[in-house]
């Protein structure tokens, strides 16, 4: 029987071997932005791979990379995050703590990795004596349990069903740490972008009513650029993977800091190519552009975290 990441890399083992015009796609799209975008209109479209085949294969190769390296994505919880700040915390003092408080937290301190435990408790004990002793108690139990009513308040719907609802698509989503959440929501990201190109190409059109170019050209854009992103960060994260064998932590550092402001850079030169306009007029759209790719960026994700939560059992 074989799995499913064996089954996917058989796959793009077989299309690259396939298809020879992947070899000459590659360069093209990671050191010469646009070239693709402005072939494919120019006709020239025998030479390269088709533009929705090479986001597809690298979408392909982008997440399974990432699933196979544990670089998916997880709900840390309130009790991992402070006992993973980086400064000791110093014992805690004798400071009046309710006693309902403290028991409570001995519960929230088992949730920690053993190792942790005991920073972790000095970080919560000194954040307590912050608070007064009447609301200690339900402080911790709102850390303990954030999947009720009171903690979550006007985030919740007011209608009865709806409400339960939501309460019970919280406390699926932390049952076991956010592990299955992760997965799940890791699982949807693919056919999230299916939905964020579109959303994103329609921004492009609007920036540029007055070139008389189709819609479908403005997604043709951002499929190649997209196809370009996966390609630069799974040899960014392969790089990362080398380099850790060999303690290279700040050439990691070297890589990263290069794709940070290669990728922005890449987009505007794309967009130079493509669209023609002068260095000034292409810079305020790119300016513009990239407040609309993050804000739909987010309301997307935040779409994706509500779908997974509410589908997760």
């Amino acid at each position: 029987m074989h799995s499913t990441p064996k089954m996917i890399g058989e796959f793009i083992e077989d299309l690259f071997h396939a298809d020879h015009r992947v070899w000459r796609t590659l360069k093209p799209l990671l050191f010469n932005p646009g070239f693709l975008t402005t072939e494919y209109l120019r006709g020239k479209r025998v030479t390269y791979t088709p533009p929705f085949r090479l986001y597809i294969v690298l979408s392909l190769i982008f997440f399974l990379f990432t699933s196979l390296s544990g670089s998916g994505v997880a709900v840390p919880t309130t009790i991992q995050t402070d006992a993973a700040a980086p400064a000791p915390a110093t014992p805690a003092t004798d400071a009046p703590i309710d006693p309902a408080a403290r028991q409570l937290l001995e519960q929230l301190i088992s949730r920690a990795p053993e190792a942790q435990r005991e920073q972790t408790r000095n970080h919560v004990l000194n954040a307590l004596r912050d608070v007064p002793a009447a609301q200690q108690r339900d402080v911790v139990t709102s850390i303990l349990t954030p999947c009720n009513s009171q903690a979550l308040g006007w985030m919740l719907p007011a209608e009865g069903a709806n409400r339960e609802r939501a309460l019970e698509a919280c406390r699926n989503v932390f049952a076991d740490n956010g592990q299955r959440f992760g997965t799940a929501f890791w699982h949807h990201v693919p056919h999230m972008m299916f939905i964020f190109l579109p959303v994103i190409a329609l921004w492009a059109k609007l920036l540029y009513l007055g070139s008389r170019r189709f819609y479908a050209e403005h997604l043709l854009f951002f499929v190649h650029f997209h196809a370009f992103v996966f390609l630069a960060i799974t040899l960014g994260n392969g790089l990362d993977w080398i380099f850790g064998w060999f303690n290279g932590e700040w050439l990691s550092s070297l890589v990263n800091l290069a794709l940070t402001g290669y990728v922005p850079w890449y987009l505007y030169r794309a967009m130079r190519r493509v669209y023609g306009q002068s260095g000034f007029v292409t810079f305020l759209k790119f300016v513009l552009l990239t407040l609309f790719y993050l804000a739909s960026l987010l309301l997307t994700l935040g779409g994706l975290v509500i779908f997974t939560a509410l589908t997760l059992h």
